[in-house]
């Protein structure tokens, strides 16, 4: 159950706008550094939260790989739609502005952060649903395969694995992404194939559900659901 949350915060449900979710995340993370809750709350125009809040049953159990600042978990559970949401993150400044949200929501029974050294480490559930967004393409090539097959091991067997990362397609899209990144964390990242991604779901029993390229503003997104195959 989700405790009072700060009547500040705005509410919103599953059909919430980028402007909704804006006002929504500008409020939330209002004790984070204020270049993270600017950035926290102009995403919702970039990332494509509406997509990936699809695919999230009522009731599920999450778990978010590389959660950051917990936002994808905050939007669920300010729309009420998970039981029970669990962050992890190589990285431990983020996850303390998550946690200072999620206790602002009145969530923080529900919503769990932890500091991990690497996506081994993650908590090892099974989950209802693993999320990995915009994650994948921060790890170095050679150790991606590894990365995916730790976070897909922590899918229940007809669990979803819910994956969205920049575009690899050649075009200005992908460029867009390679500059704002290289402007916010001095990478200049590579690109994970999507085909490459839907082999690795294959050899690991997963089956690809939906598949979907996102344009939002400049940038480009690529969307993959695959569920777990019941033994």
């Amino acid at each position: 159950m989700l405790a009072p949350a700060s009547a500040s915060i705005p509410s919103i449900d599953a059909s919430a706008t980028p402007a909704q979710l804006r006002r929504f995340f500008y409020a939330a993370y209002c004790d984070t550094p204020t270049p993270l809750r600017w950035l926290s709350a102009i995403r919702p125009y970039v990332c494509p939260y509406d997509k990936l809040l699809q695919f999230v049953r009522d009731g599920a159990d999450v778990l978010d790989v590389g959660c950051g600042a917990g936002s994808l978990l905050a939007v669920l559970a300010a729309t009420k739609k998970i039981r029970r949401g669990v962050g992890c993150d190589v990285m431990a400044p983020p996850l303390e502005s998550a946690r200072a949200a999620a206790q602002r929501l009145g969530a923080q029974d529900m919503l769990t952060f932890e500091h991990i050294r690497s996506v081994a480490h993650a908590p090892e559930g099974p989950f209802d649903i693993v999320a990995m967004v915009d994650v994948l393409h921060h790890v170095p090539p050679p150790d991606r395969r590894d990365v995916f097959a730790a976070a897909v091991h922590r899918v229940r067997p007809g669990g979803i694995f819910l994956y969205k990362d920049m575009t690899a397609r050649p075009g200005g899209r992908r460029l867009a992404h390679n500059i704002d990144d290289y402007v916010f964390t001095r990478e200049w990242v590579e690109q994970v194939p999507e085909g490459a991604v839907e082999a690795w779901a294959r050899d690991h029993q997963l089956a690809l559900v939906h598949d979907e390229f996102i344009p939002r503003l400049i940038y480009g997104h690529e969307l993959r659901v695959f569920q777990r195959l019941e033994h």
